[in-house]
């Protein structure tokens, strides 16, 4: 019979509700699992993967750095099943390209988190973060200038990724003007998606919204700087539910420190969450939240329910769903 590892913090485990979603696989392996305390270590991982055909990850797996030299002929362990997004930092690309099979719950964060980033385009254009902070203060509301709706105005979407092509899904029901910059995606793709392909320097210099959902890679990294940020219209909205690293902070804030500019951050760089003297916390037009995007519980039960869904279709010897493959590592997050 194969055996299944999970390590995965008990914690995390529990948020997830592995233990239902997993049901109808027992009897079909063995099961067993890191039970603490705390993350589970490398060694252990180690110890697990000389016996294991299956290993389920998530977050708080470490780097699974012991498979720099996996190979089947050595190892019986043939398959990932990462219930979260992410798997750059987490499995080394030479153990796919000697044939490991790596999956990925990525999709069931990208319906959370184009859900959160739509709802924080409409918050923002209404102003509404400002307008709770003066009305817990006593203060007048906000001009009715700056009280804008979303139908009508023109979004910019930076990366054609799971999250992004969902967002423009959204936003077609809107009202709204999409344009769409990625260098993968060509103008025949971007208008099936509901948006028109343009150059990025276009797109900011067009879009009263500018919503950043690109992956990690070398070319994305810093990729809005301040040239970038220069270009922005004024009184624009940015929104980052990506990642930190791919915006250069310090440009963002001499933008946001001259009024120019709204800013909604869900994620940051190089810290996380940021200091409580953060100067970001210090504005009134720039809203930073906990990374929490995709954090709802329809998430956490679609991540285990597409882990457990791939594992049935892997010892059933059918097509995987969503394989993550080495053609398009430079692609993905």
């Amino acid at each position: 019979m194969e055996r299944l590892h999970i390590a995965i913090p008990p914690d995390i485990a529990a948020e997830l509700c592995l233990d239902a979603a997993l049901q109808p696989l027992r009897g079909r392996l063995l099961i067993d699992a890191w039970h603490g305390p705390g993350r589970p270590d490398q060694a252990a991982i180690a110890r697990a993967a000389a016996d294991a055909t299956i290993i389920m990850t998530g977050w708080g797996t470490p780097p699974l750095t012991m498979l720099d030299d996996w190979h089947p002929t050595r190892s019986p362990l043939r398959l990932i099943v990462h219930t979260a997004g992410t798997i750059k930092a987490l499995v080394p690309r030479a153990a796919l390209e000697r044939g490991l099979a790596v999956t990925t719950a990525n999709l069931s964060l990208a319906e959370a988190v184009a859900e959160f980033t739509v709802g924080l385009m409409i918050t923002a254009r209404r102003n509404l973060f400002m307008v709770m902070r003066r009305a817990a203060r006593g203060e007048a509301a906000v001009p009715l200038a700056s009280q804008r709706e979303l139908r009508g105005c023109t979004v910019g979407i930076i990366g054609a990724s799971a999250i992004g092509r969902r967002v423009l899904h959204l936003l077609r029901a809107l009202g709204v003007r999409c344009l769409l910059a990625d260098p993968f995606c060509d103008a025949a793709t971007a208008r099936t998606l509901g948006a028109e392909h343009c150059s990025l320097d276009a797109l900011l210099e067009r879009c009263e919204i500018v919503s950043l959902h690109a992956p990690i890679t070398p070319a994305t990294v810093g990729m809005l700087g301040a040239a970038q940020f220069a270009r922005m219209r004024d009184g624009a909205l940015f929104i980052n539910t990506a990642r930190g690293v791919l915006i250069d902070h310090d440009a963002l804030l001499a933008e946001l420190r001259r009024g120019r500019l709204l800013a909604v951050l869900d994620v940051t760089d190089p810290v996380e969450p940021l200091p409580p003297d953060s100067p970001f916390l210090q504005l009134e037009h720039c809203v930073v939240l906990p990374h929490m995007a995709a954090v709802t519980q329809e998430a956490r039960e679609r991540q285990s329910a597409m882990a457990v869904a791939e594992i049935g279709r892997w010892l059933a010897g059918e097509p995987l769903a969503w394989q993550v493959v080495p053609a398009h590592w430079d692609q993905i997050a």
